[in-house]
């Protein structure tokens, strides 16, 4: 009985001392407000790109707890590579990621990145712009979110030309950008015009092609790299599998782009998007 009474005290302790992190069914989603990806209040919370994309992983894998955390990208990025029970959505690959998380196969679009300026300094940055010459001018400031991965030729040019600034979210550089407080960010366009818009300053911004960087790259979930993870992964990848050539998915990859921008997306989605690794 003495056995039975220190077993029934000892284990609730147990268990209540157990981070939440290590529960085998729990995945904790990193997200941040970056609209029109993840919408994280306001009349369209939670109709973002990335947010509907999650919404069909989780719908689809019932047999965990869900969990969504809202953090900055950084923190997210370092969870992930400390082992937690942590996942994102909307992750790019590269080599370092694939060091320390498993990703998955793609889950959406982002096409190519842009200069993105105020309207009323359009005319300094006249006609494609070379992203090399524009990081290599000491007058002009920039700024890059810290652990973000923008696309591999952009990655190499930052790599090469560290701009001095950074953030941990896409807000605080839109808010320098209007002020004037930098002069270009490398961007997508949809992403920093509703930024813009969100914040009261819509059509102040426009988009300059690079001469560099053309690239169409896709975005994927990430889990740590450990055995948790990988099973994750597998899973989503069989979600994605069964569900990416449907209808209704195709329409949430599309969502938020203009006429040009979704052509653009039909264009590459069965050939490129659907058969990539």
């Amino acid at each position: 009985m003495l056995y039975r009474f220190f077993y029934c005290l000892l284990v609730p302790l147990l268990m209540a001392t157990l981070p939440p992190a290590m529960a085998a069914d729990q995945i904790v989603w990193g997200k941040y407000n970056v609209p029109p990806y993840m919408i994280r209040s306001g009349e369209f919370a939670h109709q973002g790109i990335f947010d509907q994309t999650l919404g069909v992983l989780k719908e689809q894998l019932p047999q965990y707890e869900h969990v969504e955390l809202e953090a900055p990208f950084p923190r997210i990025n370092s969870e992930i590579r400390k082992g937690s029970h942590w996942c994102y959505n909307g992750t790019l690959k590269t080599p370092e990621r694939e060091n320390y998380g498993y990703l998955s196969l793609p889950t959406s679009i982002f096409l190519p990145l842009r200069i993105i300026v105020r309207r009323d300094r359009q005319s300094q940055f006249k006609g494609p712009q070379s992203l090399q010459a524009l990081l290599r001018n000491d007058r002009l400031i920039t700024s890059v979110m810290r652990d973000r991965s923008y696309s591999p030729t952009v990655d190499k040019l930052l790599a090469a030309y560290p701009p001095k600034e950074n953030y941990s979210e896409q807000v605080e550089a839109i808010g320098m950008l209007l002020a004037g407080r930098i002069d270009y960010m490398v961007e997508l366009p949809l992403l920093a015009f509703d930024q813009a818009r969100v914040m009261g300053h819509a059509g102040e911004l426009v988009a300059i092609p690079t001469q560099e960087a053309d690239e169409v790259v896709f975005n994927r979930v990430m889990c740590p790299r450990n055995e948790w993870g990988r099973r994750v992964i597998e899973q989503v990848n069989k979600v994605l599998i069964a569900n990416r050539s449907k209808p209704y998915y195709r329409a949430i990859v599309e969502k938020w782009h203009d006429p040009e921008s979704v052509a653009e997306i039909r264009r590459i989605y069965d050939g490129v998007f659907l058969k990539t690794p």
